[in-house]
């Protein structure tokens, strides 16, 4: 790069630019002298497609909310939905996006939470279908723990739980059949990291009456350095 070339880089331009590839192009500015940024791309499209983010399903839970999917979960309680982070994995594991659905039954008080194992379990993975999946469509190559049962299995091993935030979704209490084809959705966006040695699982205040829905949660893989 030359003098001139280096000037440019350094310099930011107001306004729009019509320019031709290859060329050497000052950043813009806006007229009150803000940094002008635009999104390439999808937010987490380029962690996608390198094949950092993954996704867990599970379609239906069928047997009522399990006790390990409560506030203050005992260690080693009955869990339907789970996610850890292995002992010297090497990498952090970043929440993205937690959903939840109603099917049917009566949700109690109507308050879900996001809580973390501080001893992961010591049982084998397991996921009901679809299965954990990276999402660029690639085989599961994940370094996570993970559980995903319709009827529940107990997470041997692991603590008990400890609330880390509210999952921030209004949920109404009531019966579910009025709300069918609604999905809650946290936009987690990394404010949740689960480091080596430690899982996380969705928690609720109260279990409702027979009641039955659905989770998914999709996180980012990021290497520790």
């Amino acid at each position: 790069m030359n003098l001139q070339d280096l000037l440019i880089s350094l310099a930011y331009r107001v306004g729009p630019q019509r320019l031709a590839d290859g060329s050497t192009h000052a950043a813009r500015s806006m007229q009150t002298g803000e940094v002008a940024v635009s999104n390439v791309r999808g937010k987490y499209t380029e962690q996608t497609v390198r094949g950092n983010v993954f996704s867990m399903v599970l379609t239906a839970w069928t047997t009522t909310t399990a006790a390990g999917n409560l506030i203050a979960a005992a260690a080693a309680a009955v869990s339907q939905f789970a996610l850890w982070n292995p002992t010297g994995s090497g990498k952090n594991i970043a929440l993205l996006k937690f959903s939840t659905w109603p099917i049917s039954g009566t949700w109690g008080i109507p308050s879900l939470f996001h809580s973390y194992m501080s001893t992961n379990p010591t049982i084998a993975n397991s996921a009901l279908t679809p299965v954990t999946c990276n999402n660029v469509g690639l085989a599961a190559q994940t370094i996570a723990g993970y559980h995903s049962s319709a009827a529940g299995t107990a997470l041997t091993g692991c603590s008990a739980l400890k609330v880390i935030r509210q999952a921030g979704l209004y949920i109404t209490a009531g019966t579910l059949s009025a709300l069918m084809g609604v999905s809650y959705t946290d936009y987690c966006d990394g404010d949740i990291v689960i480091p080596p040695g430690y899982g996380w699982a969705p928690t609720w205040s109260a279990a409702g009456t027979t009641t039955l829905g659905g989770y998914s949660v999709t996180w980012e893989e990021v290497p520790i350095v």
